[in-house]
C-alpha cells in the first residue's frame, strides 16, 4: 500500500504502486520516482497539470526504474517535480510544496522536491529524482540527505522527460550511504570499491565560503580531513569566474530546452507559475550562434576542471551557500540568490562530472550539505567515501 503522504510529495490524484519483478539486491527496500519518469500506464507529467492533460500515457516504464524493480525494490508513487524542472526552489504552485522535514518553515530545494521530501520524512527507502542544474544536490543538502548526481550518461536517460540533455542526469536519495552505495551499484552496474583516494582538493572560493556561521563548520570538517594519509591542497574552481560556467550552462540549457519543448511551452505559458513563466519566456532568446559560442566556452571550462582533477582526486566544497530559504520569498530574492546557488552546482553540471551531497553540516539546527566531486568515472569512488565520512558536525 502506499504510503500515507504526510510531506506532501506524492503527486495528487494518483496512486501508483508497483511491485518488484524479482528478488535481487535491493528486495524490501521501497522507492518511489520524480514525475519526470516514465511509468507504463500513467502520464509523465513533468510538474505542470496542462502537460499532464495534454500528453498520452506512457507505454513502457523508464529502464532505470526497471533496473531496480528487477533487483527487488517496490515502486510507491510520483512525487512531485518544479514545472519543467526549471528551478533550485521546490515550491510548485499547483501542487504545493513538498515538506521540509528538517526545517517546516523552509523549502526543500528543487526541482527533485517531493523525491527528497519522500526520503528525509521516511516515507520510502530511497527515491529518483532528475539533476541538470543541481536539482540532487540542492534538496540533498537543504534536507539533511544524501544525493548523489552521476557521470554525465552513466545512468539511462531513456524514458525521462528531457529538460536539457547534454547536462541532464538520473540521481538518487537516500538517508543512509549504504543505501546509497545498494542503489548506485544497480544504476551503474558496479561493485562499490574500497575508498582510496590519493588527493583532496579544498574549494576556497564559492559564495558559501563567505558567512562566518558556515565557513566555520566547513573548516572544522576540513581539520578532519588531516590525519587521513592524503594529500591535501587548496584550489579555486570559478576561474575565469563563476559567471562564466553559469552563463555557459544557462545559454546551452535554455537553449535545448526550448529544442525539446519551446512549441509546447509558448503557446501554454499561462498555464505555468509566475517565476518559472518568467524564466520560460526567455528561453527562445539564445540565438543558435550564442549556444555554439557557449559549447565551445564550455570545452574551455571542461579542460580547465579536468587540469585540477583527475582519478584519486576528490574536490571538496559545501553543496549550497547556506541553509535553505524560508518559504514564501518573493521572486526576486527567489531570482538574488539563484546565482550564488548555482556558482556551488556549475561545476559538475557543466563538467558532466559525479557529485555527492553528504548531510555532515548543520548550521542554526538546520542541515547544509558538503560536497565530494569526482574525475568522470569515478562514481564509486564518492560512494565508497560516504561511508567513511559519515558523522554530522
Amino acid at each position: 500500500m502506499q504510503p500515507a503522504d504526510t510531506c506532501n510529495a506524492f503527486v495528487p490524484g494518483e496512486m501508483i504502486i508497483v511491485p518488484p519483478k524479482k528478488e535481487g539486491q535491493l528486495s524490501s527496500l521501497t522507492f518511489t520516482v520524480k514525475e519526470l519518469y516514465d511509468v507504463k500506464g500513467f502520464v509523465t507529467g513533468a510538474g505542470n497539470p496542462r502537460w499532464k492533460s495534454t500528453h498520452p500515457v506512457a507505454q513502457t516504464t523508464a529502464p532505470a526504474v526497471e533496473m531496480l524493480l528487477n533487483e527487488g525494490a517496490t515502486l510507491l508513487g510520483k512525487t512531485i517535480s518544479d514545472e519543467m524542472a526549471f528551478s533550485l526552489d521546490g515550491e510548485n504552485v499547483h501542487y504545493g510544496t513538498p515538506l521540509n522535514s528538517r526545517c517546516p518553515d523552509r523549502i526543500p530545494g528543487g526541482s527533485s522536491s517531493g523525491s527528497a521530501s519522500a526520503v528525509a520524512g521516511g516515507l520510502v527507502d530511497f527515491a529518483l529524482g532528475t539533476d541538470t542544474a543541481g536539482s540532487m544536490r540542492i534538496p540533498a543538502s537543504y534536507c539533511g540527505i544524501y544525493g548523489f548526481r552521476p557521470t554525465h550518461g552513466a545512468v539511462s536517460l531513456e524514458g525521462i522527460h528531457p529538460m536539457a540533455p547534454s547536462f541532464d542526469t538520473a540521481g538518487w536519495f537516500a538517508r543512509t550511504p549504504d543505501v546509497l552505495a545498494r542503489v548506485g551499484s544497480v544504476l551503474l552496474g558496479i561493485e562499490i570499491p574500497e575508498f582510496k583516494i590519493d588527493k583532496f582538493v579544498i574549494a576556497r572560493d564559492l559564495p558559501g565560503m563567505k558567512e562566518p556561521g558556515a565557513a566555520s563548520k566547513y573548516d572544522t570538517f576540513i581539520q578532519r580531513l588531516s590525519g587521513l594519509p592524503v594529500e591535501i591542497a587548496e584550489a579555486e574552481l570559478g576561474k575565469p569566474d563563476f559567471a562564466t560556467w553559469i552563463e555557459a550552462l544557462r545559454n546551452i540549457q535554455w537553449w535545448e530546452l526550448n529544442q525539446a519543448h519551446g512549441a509546447w511551452i509558448s503557446q501554454n505559458l499561462d498555464a505555468f507559475g509566475a517565476e518559472i513563466r518568467g524564466r520560460l519566456e526567455k528561453i527562445s532568446s539564445v540565438t543558435r550562434n550564442e549556444m555554439e559560442e557557449n559549447r565551445l566556452v564550455r570545452k574551455q571550462l571542461i579542460s580547465q576542471i579536468e587540469s585540477i582533477i583527475s582519478p584519486g582526486t576528490i574536490i571538496i566544497f559545501p553543496t549550497a551557500p547556506g541553509i535553505a530559504p524560508l518559504k514564501g520569498r518573493s521572486i526576486n530574492k527567489a531570482r538574488a540568490s539563484r546565482i550564488n546557488t548555482m556558482s556551488h552546482t556549475c561545476i559538475a553540471t557543466v563538467a558532466g562530472l559525479p557529485q555527492i551531497s553528504m548531510p555532515l553540516m548543520e548550521q542554526d539546527g538546520c542541515p547544509v550539505g558538503i560536497s565530494f566531486l569526482g574525475a568522470r568515472g569515478q562514481d564509486g569512488q564518492l560512494m565508497a567515501a560516504a561511508q567513511v565520512f559519515r558523522a554530522p558536525l
